[in-house]
């Protein structure tokens, strides 16, 4: 009597403060009649449960299912990725958006700092590149052909005064007559020196004409390359810059702008590291859920799955996706990650950034009887005095055992006897649990 008499003190209590009540959530108050029924439970004189206790139990209000809500529990909507971007330097930063709020393309630029003068140092480098390009173009087309016929006659004549010494060094009748021409013309035939020193002119010649093949314009004091490098250095700084100062989509999602936009202004002045906005790409969300129960962490993960109720009467089903330990509050906290399909990212993705409730939902082994704690608790309060389940469903109900543990339920697999009995006069060789 006095368990009765408490809970029906406890409603009494809540229906005067009607207004906390609509603020206790439907699980709290369940946790409380729970505790208030064990402990008066707990108050009373420890005494014997009557012998009808189980025979006075049934099962047909608790039908055999094949999953069962663990909890209702506080949940995030996020997206899959979120960035925030802030700004590397200070400047005047010129946007090209003007909502808070928008959805942009891929590679899409929304801002960048100080366009003009960025336009203006790639309009330098561009020059200068076409002035090396005309340059290389100029010692291609000109210059080195007409270094290549200059170096072909010198050879074609230092080839002829090679002979000429040849013939010399083997007649000497003939190298007589050379010296008698050679003196008497002061461009004579034939030119002094020996004929190792002509044949050794003659190699370095060759050995020029096979560098000019390779268009190498050191030769004629032009550093092309050196040119080139100095360019290339330039532009991957300008490069550098430019991506620090343009900012781009990284993929294809929802901007929103942290910079207060106002009418008709396009340029702002910000500051380093001043957060400019925050891209979140929308295509897969996710449902953030703390982990309440330290015992469900034992639990499948892949039989878990979140259910989300929306206000139109729509529902939500995010399968787990992963799980992942957060420092919250000085502390460590595991958190499960569940994913919506494809089709369910557009209704959930309003709801990115909002703090909500949703049910967290288990597939079971086996089919077992769904039962309240508080069903248990008030038909037999001194069984659950210690609020250990397992010990008070073997009390009350031998032969069953809890298999989950949820938050104000429990998954119960009866007795055996009792399954026998249900599959009585069916067709079957042996009792199979429905």
């Amino acid at each position: 009597m006095g368990l009765f008499k408490s809970v029906k003190t406890l409603f009494a209590t809540v229906k005067r403060f009607s207004e906390v009540r609509k603020r206790i959530p439907v699980v709290l108050l369940c946790h409380l009649l729970v505790s208030l029924a064990v402990g008066a439970g707990c108050s009373q004189k420890a005494v014997q449960p009557p012998a009808t206790a189980t025979a006075n139990w049934s099962w047909d209000a608790y039908p055999k299912v094949e999953k069962m809500r663990l909890a209702i529990l506080p949940c995030r909507i996020l997206p899959k990725t979120s960035l925030t971007i802030n700004a590397p330097v200070s400047g005047q930063l010129r946007l090209y958006i003007d909502r808070p709020q928008t959805n942009l393309p891929t590679d899409f630029v929304w801002a960048e700092f100080e366009p003009k003068v960025l336009n203006m140092e790639a309009a330098e480098l561009a020059e200068a590149k076409r002035k090396i390009d005309e340059r290389e173009r100029l010692f291609k087309e000109i210059e080195l052909p007409k270094e290549r016929i200059k170096l072909n006659r010198e050879i074609a004549e230092a080839q002829k005064q090679l002979t000429l010494l040849s013939l010399v060094a083997t007649n000497p009748a003939l190298a007589q007559l050379a010296i008698s021409a050679s003196s008497g013309n002061k461009d004579g035939i034939l030119k002094s020196g020996s004929l190792d020193e002509a044949r050794k002119e003659l190699a370095l010649m060759e050995q020029n004409l096979k560098y000019l093949s390779t268009t190498n314009p050191a030769m004629f004091g032009i550093d092309l390359e050196g040119a080139r490098m100095e360019w290339q250095r330039r532009q991957l700084e300008f490069d550098r810059r430019q991506a620090q100062s343009r900012f781009k989509m990284p993929f294809a999602g929802q901007l929103i702008a942290s910079v207060q936009l106002a009418e008709g202004i396009t340029e702002y002045p910000v500051s380093a590291g001043q957060e400019l906005a925050v891209v979140r790409d929308l295509k897969s969300v996710l449902l953030r859920v703390p982990l309440e129960d330290v015992s469900w962490s034992a639990l499948p993960v892949a039989r878990l799955t979140a259910i989300l109720h929306l206000p139109d009467g729509t529902q939500l089903e995010a399968p787990f996706a992963y799980k992942k330990l957060e420092r919250s509050q000085l502390r460590e906290e595991v958190f499960y990650y569940f994913q919506f399909p494809f089709e369910e990212s557009a209704p959930a993705a309003q709801l990115v950034g909002t703090d909500l409730s949703c049910e967290l939902w288990l597939g079971l082994p086996q089919p077992a009887r769904i039962v309240p704690k508080l069903a248990l608790v008030l038909h037999e309060p001194t069984a659950f005095q210690n609020r250990q389940w397992n010990e008070g469903i073997t009390r009350l109900l031998p032969g069953a055992h809890v298999v989950v543990e949820g938050q104000t339920d429990l998954a119960i697999l009866p007795p055996v006897p009792q399954q026998n009995a249900e599959t009585t006069g069916s067709n079957l060789s042996k009792a199979i649990p429905k």
